[in-house]
């Protein structure tokens, strides 16, 4: 019988999971997507454009997949609705080319890093909230220096060996090429975005340069910081940020990947609603 490809594009709140891998006895994406897929009788073995940790989130993250069965893409995104957590939501399905791949196609990754000194309430489970004292013991800011972090993430874009910010033992392969790293703060109040797109990411990559940049923006290391890290390749060994503040906000295909790409490459409403928080007016510069 003839397989056939499928490919959906999810999204879900990373504190109600432990990452996206099955991990036995915990809660994970995978696992709720696999359950999903079970009540249309799938068994399928799924191929994840990034695999989220523990806590972080996602906004559009792609799954791809065989299955035998012939699904019409509404069906599919109803069946996979109407059988996952609330924590869990798929935005579109689609009847895939055969060369498709969650990752092996993917361009880019694009992840948002949220700050708050502190955040507003509704983005409390999704920022950072400063002041930290497990992080930055004593240190009281009202505000981060936006062009020290800014120059401090510069050096971090184009091609370059990461393993001195990668989790500890991953020695192969830490050679990516980071494409943008912008730091925006709203005008409504002290609330930072820091979005870095790649590639590819090593694990806990993003973590520790965002981490770094805000130990930058306090005051508490030099701009050069990450220039130095990667140039000495030196394991680090700085405060790493935690992970209910970090978003996969997209991840970008080719233009005739899939059907309707133009739309699944854009947060849902057109913006990320993480950063909608105390009216549709705020803005980032």
């Amino acid at each position: 019988m003839e397989k056939r490809r499928y490919a959906l594009r999810i999204a879900y709140d990373g504190g109600a999971f432990r990452g996206f891998q099955r991990q036995p006895g915990l809660p994970s994406v995978e696992q709720a997507l696999l359950d999903a897929l079970a009540t249309l009788g799938l068994a399928p073995r799924l191929e994840v454009a990034a695999r989220t940790d523990a806590g972080v989130h996602a906004l559009s993250q792609f799954v791809s997949f065989w299955a035998r069965a012939e699904l019409e893409p509404a069906v599919l995104r109803e069946a996979v609705n109407r059988a996952s957590p609330p924590a869990l939501s798929c935005l579109e399905a689609w009847r895939a080319p055969p060369a498709f791949h969650a990752r092996a196609s993917a361009t880019s990754r694009t992840y948002l890093y949220l700050v708050g000194l502190p955040p507003p309430e509704g983005l409390s489970g999704r920022a950072w909230r400063l002041p930290d004292e497990r992080a930055f013991a004593g240190v009281r800011a009202g505000s981060l220096d936006v062009a020290a972090m800014s120059e401090a993430l510069a050096a971090a874009v184009g091609e370059h060996d990461f393993r001195g910010l990668a989790r500890p033992g991953e020695q192969r392969g830490t050679v990516r090429t980071m494409l943008r790293a912008t730091v925006e703060a709203a005008e409504w109040g002290p609330l930072y975005s820091l979005t870095l797109e790649g590639r590819g990411f090593l694990r806990a990559q993003v973590r520790n340069l965002v981490g770094t940049a805000v130990a930058v923006g306090l005051g508490l290391a030099p701009r050069t910081r990450i220039a130095d890290l990667l140039r000495e390749r030196e394991r680090y060994r700085g405060v790493r940020a935690p992970a209910w503040g970090l978003t996969l906000e997209k991840v970008s295909y080719p233009p005739d990947a899939l059907p309707g790409q133009g739309e699944a490459d854009s947060p849902v409403d057109g913006k990320s609603p993480c950063l909608a928080s105390r009216s549709d007016t705020a803005s980032r510069r």
